[in-house]
């Protein structure tokens, strides 16, 4: 995921679902995703803190990851 992996791994956990599983409906209706590619970033609540359907720069998604820890370092 654009290197993110690699550099927030060890405070957020990343999860690759293949959308064509049907064990993997739930959680694609659960977190609003659709389409090939989407991503759900979720606080520590479990809510969606953002969501992105199609590709995005490694720095909209840092950005959004970096919100995410800082507020659950409060």
């Amino acid at each position: 995921m654009n290197g993110l992996e690699d550099e927030f791994g060890e405070e957020i956990e990343f999860l690759r679902l293949n959308a064509a599983e049907p064990e993997n409906v739930l959680l694609q209706q659960t977190y609003g995703l659709r389409g090939h590619p989407s991503v759900a970033i979720l606080d520590d609540n479990g809510e969606v803190a953002a969501r992105y359907f199609g590709p995005q720069t490694a720095e909209t998604l840092r950005g959004d990851l970096t919100a995410v820890i800082q507020e659950s370092e409060k």
